[in-house]
């Protein structure tokens, strides 16, 4: 992580060393009447589509960790608890399918410097805080449900996940107008990756689930990764300098959890930028 904070203030300090000093050097967006100075910053507010690669790790299953469900639910100190809770015999009936994340929300900030009218070199720094919400099934067997199948209960899994991406590319113009522009964009991406909770809630309470020999949430999976990508977008200047960027993102980037989950995947971005330019 710290690596990728020393890169990103390097990056900035190449990119932007005047980015909210005076404006100079101004040139024509389309050979028109509107113009745009040699640098550029804004900020970004977007939603984050992570794929579901790594969400198997917040499902509680024994091949997760050895400290999950099963585990929780054999803690002596729990047991009395979920005894009086269930009041009949009980076991896990089914962990969770199909695990994944939902949409996260994606903000960061933008800047970059305009090379004459048809591109531009930027950078991206983004956080986005993902969550993981689905349940696992316990099978209650109650003689007075009048059924020979056990009663089924779901059980609410969570989990929450922090995201960090630094993203270094290019845009090239392909479409032009008086005052807006469509662009293809190519990058770079380094990203840091941090589970921060996963736990089960029985009867409104919380029980965590520890991911580590140690069993210290602090030291909850998470690491560094690499990649690229690419997007498209859109720009339409609203005043001389202040501009709207629509834009979206394919990134294919290793999500590195810990040494036996680290894999290679694609995730999708949607943002909207605010760019004084």
């Amino acid at each position: 992580m710290n690596k990728i904070v020393l890169l990103s203030l390097l990056s900035l300090l190449i990119l932007t060393p005047n980015l909210w000093a005076q404006e100079e050097d101004y040139e024509d967006w389309s050979k028109d009447e509107t113009k745009k100075s040699l640098f550029f910053g804004g900020i970004n507010v977007g939603g984050f589509f992570a794929n579901k690669n790594t969400a198997i790790i917040y499902t509680g299953n024994p091949s997760a960790t050895p400290y999950g469900i099963s585990y929780i639910l054999s803690i002596p100190s729990y047991k009395t608890i979920f005894d009086t809770y269930f009041q009949h015999p009980y076991a896990i009936s089914e962990f969770p399918q199909n695990p994944s994340y939902s949409t996260a929300l994606d903000i960061g900030v933008h800047a970059g410097m305009n090379i004459g009218d048809a591109a531009a070199i930027y950078i991206d720094i983004n956080t986005s805080q993902l969550k993981y919400e689905q349940t696992f099934t316990m099978a209650i067997d109650d003689p007075l449900n009048k059924s020979p199948e056990p009663t089924y209960e779901q059980i609410p899994i969570l989990g929450e996940e922090k995201r960090f991406n630094l993203n270094l590319g290019t845009q090239l113009n392909f479409y032009t107008a008086e005052s807006s522009l469509a662009y293809f964009a190519l990058f770079g991406n380094f990203n840091s990756t941090k589970m921060e909770r996963n736990y089960i809630v029985i009867n409104n309470r919380e029980y965590n689930i520890i991911h580590n020999a140690a069993q210290q949430p602090s030291d909850n999976p998470g690491g560094i990764g690499y990649g690229a990508g690419t997007g498209l977008g859109f720009k339409y200047n609203l005043t001389e300098n202040l501009l709207l960027d629509l834009n979206y993102n394919l990134y294919y980037t290793k999500i590195n959890m810990n040494s036996n989950l680290n894999p290679f995947g694609m995730h999708h971005g949607i943002m909207l930028r605010v760019i004084w330019n």
